[in-house]
């Protein structure tokens, strides 16, 4: 009997991550490549980069195409049905397999930590992001829409508000802040004000790099650093209730609550804060990190979808035999 292979691919807006997993959901390929964000890559970047990542995946474990079961594209940028028809336009020039569902990479992130795919994600990194769905496929975003537009309570809006109450705290426009000579120390760099240099050109990711400095200041007793982290876990707290009221009213129906993203992951404090926040309108919800990741919740959701054309085809099968 030929082995059941399922194509899962998470695309984000700095990598694209990519396995093939057996029935078992047990990876037997995976790798690791460029981008998939058309935003921020154009599409000839994008399609290029989709078509390393199943080429090396392919080559891995050995296999060709047409013995994949399914496949799952969860792509950065996937909102509207626009994108999804072009990335279906793309997957079908690269002959990914049938069936394919194509869909955003929140939802590989929900599927990589509840079986049933249902719940809340909170995704707490570079940026922020809120996504929720119910059992009858309805769906509710809250955030994500990048830092001039929101990613509040993102490792990005930690690092901004420091950077901003170490230059009050240097001022002395705002308290005395231990992140006035944390920073500047952990950057190597000469004084506060050499951070005017560093700063530019904008870019989020060196900002949200500065996220675990105001951890190390919070452990130290600084106020300032203890009152940006509970600002983020208020923001990300009051999405997780949004998204909760949105789709399971009353909010205490929602039963699992995926925790994901490189702060959340990195900042147990932070973590325990946003479940015990979460627990005061979904008291009864399973709240905790991913147990997989990303790519491999895709692979569950190519798997998903494989069942229910099988199971489709079956009932079209009885119908006809009637």
């Amino acid at each position: 009997m030929k082995k059941q292979l399922f194509l899962g691919i998470e695309g984000g807006a700095t990598r694209t991550t990519g396995v093939l997993a057996d029935a078992a959901l047990r990876v037997v390929a995976r790798f690791e490549g460029r981008a998939t964000n058309h935003y921020a890559r154009g599409w000839p970047e994008a399609r290029a980069a989709l078509t390393e990542v199943l080429a090396e995946l392919l080559s891995a474990a050995g296999v060709r195409q047409d013995s994949l079961a399914a496949s799952a594209l969860c792509l950065a940028g996937v909102r509207s049905e626009p994108e999804a028809l072009r990335w279906r336009e793309i997957a079908e020039s690269l002959h990914i397999p049938q069936p394919l569902l194509i869909t955003h990479d929140a939802a590989a992130g929900l599927a990589a930590g509840s079986a049933d795919v249902t719940g809340i994600l909170a995704v707490c990194g570079t940026g922020s992001l809120v996504y929720a769905r119910r059992a009858d496929g309805a769906e509710k975003f809250v955030g994500g829409r990048g830092p001039l537009l929101g990613d509040e309570g993102s490792g990005f809006d930690i690092g901004h508000r420091a950077l901003r109450a170490a230059a009050r705290s240097a001022d002395g426009r705002g308290p005395k802040s231990l992140l006035e000579t944390l920073i500047p120390e952990r950057l190597r760099l000469d004084g506060l004000d050499a951070l005017v240099a560093w700063a530019s050109p904008f870019a989020k990711d060196r900002v949200a790099g500065l996220a675990p400095v105001v951890f190390e200041a919070a452990q130290g007793g600084d106020a300032a650093a203890d009152a940006i982290i509970a600002g983020a876990v208020a923001e990300l707290a009051r999405g997780i209730e949004v998204a909760a009221r949105a789709l399971w009213p009353p909010p205490e129906a929602v039963g699992r609550i995926v925790l994901s993203g490189g702060v959340l992951r990195g900042q147990p404090t932070m973590r325990d804060a946003l479940a015990a926040a979460a627990r005061a309108f979904a008291p009864g919800a399973l709240c905790g990190l991913a147990e997989a990741e990303g790519a491999l919740g895709a692979a569950r959701l190519a798997q998903r979808a494989g069942r229910m054309r099988h199971t489709k085809h079956c009932s079209q099968r009885k119908e006809t035999q009637r």
